[in-house]
């Protein structure tokens, strides 16, 4: 259960980076669009912050898939064996 948990817990963690990194980006977008349009530098570091947040989700979600992977191998193996 620890190792579910830390992966719903990296999965929120990841989500509230997402929230956190639109928020900012609307903001300083709208702070900016009356003084000059974001540079290519400001749509990069977006880019690469979307990116880092993104393989955060990967992972945690692999966590994921693989907790469920091994929940469904030893409740098959414990099926097996009761059938016997």
């Amino acid at each position: 259960m620890t190792r579910l948990q830390n992966a719903e817990k990296q999965l929120s963690d990841a989500l509230a980076a997402l929230e956190s990194a639109v928020e900012s980006s609307v903001v300083a977008f709208a702070s900016s669009a009356v003084a000059a349009p974001p540079s290519k530098t400001d749509f990069a570091a977006l880019i690469d912050e979307f990116s880092g947040i993104e393989a955060k989700l990967g992972e945690a979600m692999q966590v994921i898939a693989d907790i469920d992977a091994a929940q469904t191998s030893a409740a098959n193996a414990g099926g097996m064996g009761d059938s016997e």
